[in-house]
């Protein structure tokens, strides 16, 4: 079964902090054309359903926000990130492009959102029944400030309720700035169980390093640690 792609215009750049309402119509897995606008005008940001001809720029995408991370300390997570391994992830699983969305700019992809929801693959989260996953979320540095990431967390969001979730999750490293963006839209830090610190120490310090260094902005230290952040649909 196939589903059309969701095109959500906001004419009116936000602060990150900011959710949009976002108006998502029926679907079982992704949602159909919606628009919004707002004044006064400004650049417009359009999130949509992600489809074979964004496969390169999730590329470009996913490859930057690797990057910035180092497996062992010295191998950047990005550099087998191709163009060809996004195609082939998607035909492994091509519902997953249902829940996957791009975030357009002038015709440009300036960031990207991949949820994931139970019984699809997931290598670092076991997705339950009425959850919603954010396995991955990135805004290119040049369109940081324009409420880009909040504008693909509310389609997030609607992905979540259309699909009967519950809540939406996601995990992010220690010192992340981005963690003041979740927490601003309704995503809270859970504690993690003591007999899981050092297991989450040995992956986060093996998988990521120590020192994020992300493109654009200043390198932050995240100290083996992460946080899961949940927030109730």
């Amino acid at each position: 079964m196939s589903y059309p792609a969701t095109r959500n215009r906001i004419d009116k750049p936000e602060h990150e902090g900011t959710s949009t309402a976002s108006e998502v119509a029926t679907g079982a897995v992704g949602g159909s054309k919606s628009e919004a606008s707002t004044s006064p005008p400004g650049p417009a940001v359009i999130i949509e359903t992600v489809q074979e001809e964004h496969f390169a720029d999730l590329a470009r995408l996913q490859k930057d926000f690797l990057n910035s991370k180092y497996m062992c300390c010295c191998i950047p997570l990005g550099s087998f990130t191709t163009e060809n391994e996004v195609r082939n992830t998607f035909k492994k699983c091509p519902a997953m492009m249902e829940v996957g969305a791009v975030a357009l700019v002038d015709d440009k992809a300036v960031g990207f959102i991949q949820v994931v929801l139970h019984g699809m693959p997931c290598d670092i989260h076991t997705v339950q029944k009425d959850e919603a996953y954010v396995y991955m979320i990135a805004v290119d540095s040049d369109a940081q400030g324009m409420g880009v990431g909040s504008k693909l967390l509310t389609w997030a969001d609607e992905i979540g309720r259309k699909n009967g979730c519950e809540e939406i999750s996601l995990d992010v490293l220690e010192g992340n700035k981005a963690i003041g963006l979740y927490e601003r839209n309704g995503y809270t830090a859970q504690p993690t169980p003591f007999w899981l610190v050092p297991v989450s120490f040995i992956f986060t310090s093996l998988f990521f390093g120590f020192r994020i260094k992300p493109r654009g902005s200043m390198p932050y230290w995240n100290f083996g640690m992460s946080h899961h952040m949940v927030k109730k649909l």
